[in-house]
């Protein structure tokens, strides 16, 4: 069988090679005997399936036909859609040769003829080709399955005028065989319908008038608005003018994100609610992290708040307005919780800091907080529940005084030997070694609060490293290791100096105890740390108020990395970032031996004071204990 090239030709079953037979006869689209769905299309049980071939002139190679899924339809409304789409499939194939011709840009300044702004696909290549046919048509098959719009109210009236004159040329057709009651009675329905016609197609158009033979006369032609009477024309001097237009309280101009959200009319839907569809996200999340995880109940406040805010809807109801309506309300929501009292609902709250009186929420918190929490359990439950993202392709315009995220500063050395200093003196192992682990391996506070002694091992000879299993047993529970990405279970290397001092032989020497007990007791470790960390700074003199933190440690680790000259990949790997250059893939995602042991001998900071690390006892240290924030005498 001979394989057509042009893209008008039926596809349905010759637009493959002998190859792609296979896979169709497979779906059950091309048993003997059986008709074809039509063209352009192929079928998979009551699923259409849209198909085109890209024309020769547009690739240099043998493409498979772009498909594009049409969902259960009828025969007649796949055939319907699969012509339409075909026309726009042509549109598109003649759009990418159009900016071919021009090199990328058009005649009008960048905006071509049928688009506007730079293209996302260039089109040199096949690939690209079928990349932007396949999105243009998916976005086409979207449009294409919506609902029809309504009829406007007022053209209901013209609508049923023509229904009736169809049905009175449906009577007249049949003869004798017609409805007696219609075919004696055809000039008064006449007159009926085209009277229903006429007054809808007259609405906001001036009367005619008639002179006293009874011609009529034509309104005058205005080419400005009138204001007064005086300013027609004579032939329409006594003429009835126009009814004045009101504008009606729907109208009117308050933007739809300021009206309350929990009681604007909403289409009908069959969709589980979204309080149901937020409680399998926050189970299902909870199952994963566990119990106490504080993010999970973190984000089932932020999901309380925008039900009570928004209200609790079919999920697929809600539109981008809700969400902005939400970010409008939070403008005035305090960002400390002790501004929020328990007593008072969430709009008295709002309310009571009209005048920003409280420190509201910055804009990270609002974005990748309040916002990004109300997305992810909306969009959970698409496939299983069938229902398109409410929010994509919503445009959220945060409030001004929405403070900025400010960049953490690094730490100079005098900062990091002052806290180092009081570190030890405090006589508190995760105080006196935290800083130093954070300065030298560059890893975040959380993961190394739950390392163990298992945790530290030999990599290569004369190189330790450490790498946490991901998962910890504490007490009789096991639990997560509170990592950010599956990048931070790579083992990172020790530093020389972490040996020199006696730390890692004392560590490894722990076996499955953990190198910071006096922490791993509390209820969340990780948190706790931070706060601690936060009092040692400010005993240092190092305050948060400039974004001198304890992150600005790891900040400065991957400085130094980069000072003597570490490779990118390395320092990446060492910090737990995810690698994001596809060659990075290639080889061991692990550090390599030479590199880890140009790593542990890298030089330390200079005018950091270290030596205030010689001969410290560290089992001395762990058995400190705090007590109400401070240290207890050993």
């Amino acid at each position: 069988m001979e394989v057509s090239s042009k893209v008008s030709l039926g596809v349905s079953g010759e637009v493959s090679p002998a190859k792609d037979a296979e896979p169709l006869r497979s779906a059950g689209n091309a048993r003997p005997g059986k008709a074809r769905p039509g063209r352009y299309l192929v079928r998979s049980g009551s699923v259409y399936i849209f198909q085109i071939k890209v024309p020769k002139d547009l690739c240099d190679q043998a493409l498979r036909p772009v498909r594009v899924s049409l969902g259960a339809l009828t025969a007649r409304q796949a055939r319907v859609q699969a012509d339409l789409m075909a026309a726009h499939a042509r549109f598109c194939f003649d759009r990418i040769r159009t900016r071919r011709l021009a090199s990328g840009q058009d005649n009008d300044g960048g905006k071509g003829r049928y688009g506007h702004g730079t293209p996302q696909f260039s089109g040199e290549t096949a690939g690209e080709v079928a990349s932007e046919v396949r999105g243009y048509l998916k976005a086409m098959t979207s449009l294409l399955s919506q609902e029809p719009p309504p009829s406007p109210p007022h053209q209901e009236a013209a609508f049923e005028g023509v229904r009736g004159l169809v049905g009175i040329a449906r009577e007249l057709a049949m003869g004798p065989a017609g409805n007696p009651v219609v075919v004696d009675n055809v000039e008064l329905l006449k007159t009926r319908y085209v009277d229903k016609i006429a007054r809808t197609s007259a609405i906001g158009a001036e009367p005619l008038a008639t002179n006293r033979e009874g011609a009529t006369i034509a309104p005058p032609v205005l080419t400005q608005p009138a204001t007064s009477g005086s300013e027609l024309g004579p032939a329409a001097a006594g003429q009835p003018r126009p009814a004045a237009r009101t504008m009606s309280k729907a109208t009117s101009s308050v933007p739809a994100f300021e009206l309350d959200r929990r009681t604007v009319e909403r289409r009908p839907s069959c969709k589980p609610l979204f309080s149901t569809i937020s409680n399998e996200y926050l189970a299902a999340r909870k199952a994963r992290s566990g119990e106490d995880n504080a993010d999970v109940e973190t984000a089932r406040f932020r999901r309380d708040l925008f039900i009570e805010l928004i209200g609790d809807h079919p999920v697929d109801t809600y539109t981008g307005t809700d969400l902005q309506a939400y970010v409008a309300l939070l403008k005035y929501w305090p960002a400390s919780v002790k501004e929020r009292p328990v007593r008072m609902s969430a709009r008295e709250i709002i309310a009571s800091n009209r005048d920003l009186s409280q420190k509201p929420l910055g804009i990270k918190t609002l974005r990748e907080g309040y916002v990004a929490n109300i997305k992810a359990m909306v969009r959970s439950k698409l496939t299983e529940h069938d229902y398109r993202d409410p929010f994509s392709g919503a445009k959220i315009f945060y409030p001004e005084t929405a403070a900025p995220s400010q960049a953490t500063e690094p730490l100079s050395a005098d900062q990091i030997s002052r806290i180092f200093r009081i570190g030890i003196d405090r006589g508190l192992l995760d105080e006196a070694m935290l800083p130093l682990l954070g300065h030298l391996t560059g890893r975040r506070l959380g993961l190394l609060v739950h390392l163990t002694g298992n945790d530290i091992r030999e990599k290569y000879k004369d190189v330790w490293i450490a790498q946490t299993s991901g998962i910890i047993k504490v007490g009789k529970t096991w639990r997560r290791v509170p990592i950010k990405t599956e990048a931070s279970s790579t083992f990172f290397v020790l530093h020389g100096f972490l040996k020199e001092i006696g730390f890692v032989q004392w560590a490894a020497a722990r076996g499955d105890q953990f190198l910071f007990p006096e922490l791993m007791r509390l209820i969340d470790p990780s948190k706790s740390a931070s706060s601690y960390m936060s009092r040692l700074f400010e005993k240092a003199g190092v305050t948060e108020k400039r974004k001198e933190v304890f992150h600005s440690l790891r900040g400065g680790n991957i400085e130094l990395m980069r000072d003597n000259r570490v490779d990118t990949r390395d320092r990446k790997l060492q910090a737990g970032h995810t690698l994001d250059d596809e060659h990075d893939f290639y080889g061991f995602r692990a550090i390599s031996e030479s590199r880890a042991r140009e790593m542990a001998r890298t030089p330390l900071k200079e005018g950091v004071d270290y030596s205030m690390f010689d001969g410290l006892d560290f089992e001395r240290l762990a058995r400190g204990k705090r007590t109400f924030g401070r240290r207890s005498n050993i």
